[in-house]
């Protein structure tokens, strides 16, 4: 086993596997934690729950491959770095899906894409061209069409900052786990995320002034479901990144904000007007151009 070198095609395909799961993950889990918001809880107890699923799944993994949670002192603080982050990320969106309807805060969040990419043309990773610059600015006025004002409708503008938040953050850890992931197994830089995680979580409900467990049958269901969906979202996104790259994990992703939407038609019952639809459209097709890479096969 030791002597055996994967094929290119079946690394990306490994990683569009993983990739697909955390984007089915992410993509569902904020329509679930509103359920469980209806029935009383808050975003600083999905958050607690979140966090603390994915490290008992996690712990358990490590164990049952046999794999010790050590780190070198230099990779463990990057790692407790991207598990602040991806707390600071869940508490944004979170909060954002509380305050505004899931669609409108999905596609705020799923601005990332275009930051991955300018991030990376800055830092050399990648060359951002004017085709990509126009396409990135086609994805804002996307946007704006789907945040744009209705007449009777106003979009609570804490709700709007908080996706744009877990946005900046998200695309931050992209590119920091991506460089880590050099160096280290990804099971256990995720192991450390989400103990750091976890940790900044249960203070995060402390200062809230403890726990708001749902009333309700269903809002305990949907706050484990939600747990649960992102546990394994965000684990798989280890394994993605490595596998395929910052840049191509984010283009890819674009997959995520139509699932993220059509969870929250089909769980909610949220309404996606003509123009939203639109501006979805709109997006999705900038995004991806402003993406788009040479099949990945074709790299060594």
């Amino acid at each position: 086993m030791s002597g055996f070198v994967e094929p290119p095609e079946a690394r990306y395909w490994r990683g569009i596997l993983y990739l697909l799961v955390s984007c089915l993950g992410f993509g569902i889990a904020p329509s679930l934690a509103r359920i469980a918001y209806e029935a009383g809880s808050d975003p600083a107890t999905a958050i607690l729950m979140r966090f603390t699923v994915a490290t008992m799944v996690v712990t358990l993994t490590l164990r049952r491959l046999g794999r010790p949670l050590r780190l070198p002192a230099g990779e463990r603080r990057q790692a407790f770095g991207i598990g602040l982050l991806a707390a600071v990320l869940s508490w944004g969106y979170l909060s954002a899906v509380a305050r505004i309807p899931v669609s409108v805060a999905a596609l705020v969040f799923y601005t990332f894409p275009g930051m991955v990419a300018v991030a990376a043309h800055l830092t050399g990773q990648d060359r951002l061209t004017p085709l990509r610059v126009g396409a990135l600015l086609a994805a804002f006025c996307g946007i704006a069409l789907v945040v744009g004002i209705e007449p009777g409708r106003t979009l609570d503008p804490v709700g709007l900052a908080m996706a744009l938040l877990a946005a900046v953050t998200c695309a931050t850890s992209i590119l920091w786990t991506s460089r880590v992931l050099r160096r280290v197994d990804p099971l256990v830089l995720n192991g450390h995320a989400v103990l750091a995680a976890t940790a900044a979580s249960i203070l995060l409900v402390a200062i809230a002034g403890g726990p708001a467990w749902p009333a309700t049958v269903t809002g305990w269901l949907g706050l484990a479901g939600a747990s649960l969906v992102y546990a394994a979202g965000f684990t798989c996104l280890f394994f993605a990144v490595r596998l395929l790259g910052p840049v191509r994990v984010a283009a890819l992703g674009n997959i995520e904000p139509v699932i993220a939407v059509s969870a929250a038609v089909a769980i909610l019952g949220e309404v996606v007007t003509m123009r939203q639809s639109a501006g979805i459209l709109v997006v999705l097709a900038a995004l991806g151009a402003l993406q788009w890479r040479e099949p990945p096969a074709r790299k060594p």
